[in-house]
């Protein structure tokens, strides 16, 4: 099966976000197909890490993330910053500080979200048009169909 980048970023988006918002739907089968579609990148698997944090199974994400980490997958930073998320849930803030500190330097999202969520942030979310306007789409206004 092909899936084209735009299509599997859409894909990737939307499962971090249902997790994220505590949908009630098991989204392991989304993050499972994104490792089968994409093997070279760490996105399922961080999403599948990321299932087991919102059920509470926190050893079980760290060790994942972990394997991530020191795999030769693209998204080492990415499950560094959700590994610093999960060390913060476990109580154990000066080894999220360690991993926030070693991705200083490193540019992105994951630097940004790291940092915010170690060293305290007002918002750590894109908001209701952050998808909207990375498509280059126009949120439409409350009360409309779009």
């Amino acid at each position: 099966m092909q899936i084209d980048r735009a299509d599997m970023k859409l894909l990737i988006e939307a499962g971090y976000s249902g997790v994220m918002r505590g949908i009630d739907t098991d989204m392991g089968p989304v993050f499972a197909a994104i490792s089968e579609w994409m093997p070279q990148y760490a996105a399922g698997p961080i999403g599948t890490a990321l299932v087991r944090m919102v059920a509470g199974d926190l050893r079980g994400a760290d060790e994942l993330l972990e394997t991530i980490i020191a795999s030769n997958l693209e998204g080492k930073n990415e499950a560094t910053a959700i590994l610093a998320m999960c060390r913060v849930l476990q109580n154990q803030h000066e080894d999220a500080r360690r991993l926030a500190a070693d991705l200083q330097g490193t540019g992105g999202h994951a630097e940004a979200f790291a940092d915010g969520l170690v060293n305290g942030a007002e918002d750590l979310t894109q908001g209701h048009e952050g998808l909207a306007a990375e498509a280059e789409a126009t949120p439409a206004r409350p009360g409309t169909d779009g």
